[in-house]
């Protein structure tokens, strides 16, 4: 199937949106990252701005980053055939994985804490060769993605679908169903693994989402949805979307936030569970209302745009040692923490696409990348 002009560009937003989503991690937003220049065990005001942009992005980027990639397995899968699908995926996605994983990842982590301490061939020989640590970073949606190629390969080649059954968009009220299903089963996940925790730089708790998104992406694709949405569902879920963004803080207020109560992130308690059920209701709201507005208004195309999309792959695998860089540039400078994000946030993303494009004059890099 040719390319789709709006779907491309979505693409790219979410890719600046991972980059300046990290960076905010790095001066007090809430989540894992390499390398942090502050200190958010205490709440402050930049803390709890940047924790809420850090909880609304989680909710729903990388499901529709999901959703995206899978979009377009189904027309390369019944291109290709089985053999040859899974030989692209294994080149486009498992070369980049695994230079992540042994090249960039390790050394983004020995700069960022053990240069003044290890040489890197002891780095590597200690921390990476031993496996004591991984390095999948923010390569684990490229981990999974791998994995769904795989399984969808399989599934298509063992059961021999019905291609022809259609199956339509959701109705509202079976998506406020989805929604409080998959809340609860997410929750009930948590409770073993909390968000943060996983095997292999996987995160489960934020899976049932995930799991779910790349199905829709497949189906999507199969049953024709993007081109039929009714306008009435796309305004209520785009309504629904948007109050959702500050019902966040206002839940973890009432729930004891203010007073250093924040265990949202798994167990048996009230903001583990008002988290959950949140999470799917705004990610339904914001991934609709994006995709059609991003149909409406983004559909078209130029030469600066087509750069950038050629390139957010790239700039999706080697952001962290940009935001790394960057982040170490400023950290003598004794700036407000919010000021330096202000400042670092574009300069990465910048930086990451002008790299990307010269990574890309390479010879044969645009067969990988």
């Amino acid at each position: 199937m040719g390319r789709i002009v709006y779907l491309d560009n979505l693409r790219v937003f979410l890719t600046m949106l991972v980059v300046v989503f990290h960076s905010s991690i790095a001066y007090g937003g809430a989540g894992s990252w390499i390398l942090k220049d502050v200190d958010d065990s205490q709440l402050s005001v930049t803390v709890i701005i940047l924790s809420i942009f850090t909880g609304v992005c989680q909710a729903f980027f990388m499901s529709l980053f999901f959703f995206l990639s899978t979009y377009f397995i189904p027309a390369s899968y019944d291109k290709k055939g089985p053999v040859s699908f899974l030989k692209g995926r294994l080149i486009r996605i498992g070369i980049p994985l695994l230079f992540y994983y042994f090249i960039i990842g390790p050394i983004t982590n020995w700069f960022a804490h053990f240069s003044s301490r290890m040489t890197l061939s002891q780095f590597y020989i200690q921390k990476v060769f031993s496996f004591q640590q991984n390095f999948f970073g923010p390569a684990w949606f490229l981990e999974t993605l791998l994995y769904a190629s795989i399984v969808y390969a399989l599934y298509q080649f063992f059961t021999k679908p019905n291609k022809k059954k259609t199956i339509d968009f959701p109705k509202g009220k079976t998506l406020v169903l989805i929604a409080f299903i998959f809340g609860f089963i997410a929750f009930s996940v948590r409770l073993i693994y909390p968000t943060g925790t996983g095997i292999w730089g996987l995160q489960f708790g934020y899976f049932p989402l995930y799991l779910l998104f790349m199905w829709a992406g497949v189906a999507a694709y199969r049953h024709k949805w993007l081109e039929n949405m009714s306008e009435k569902l796309v305004k209520t879920w785009k309504i629904i979307g948007l109050i959702m963004i500050p019902i966040f803080p206002v839940g973890l207020i009432a729930t004891g936030a203010l007073s250093g109560n924040l265990n949202f992130s798994g167990g048996m308690n009230t903001q583990a569970l008002f988290y959950a059920l949140w999470e799917p209701f705004l990610c339904f709201g914001i991934c609709i209302g994006l995709i059609v507005y991003f149909q409406k208004r983004w559909n078209f195309t130029s030469h600066f745009i087509n750069l950038l999309r050629e390139s957010a792959y790239t700039v999706y695998l080697i952001h962290p040692p940009v935001i790394v860089g960057w982040t170490m540039a400023f950290r003598p400078f004794g700036l407000p923490p919010f000021v330096k994000f202000v400042l670092v946030a574009p300069l990465s993303v910048a930086t990451c696409f002008i790299i990307a494009f010269f990574i890309l004059r390479i010879p044969h890099a645009k067969k990988i990348l």
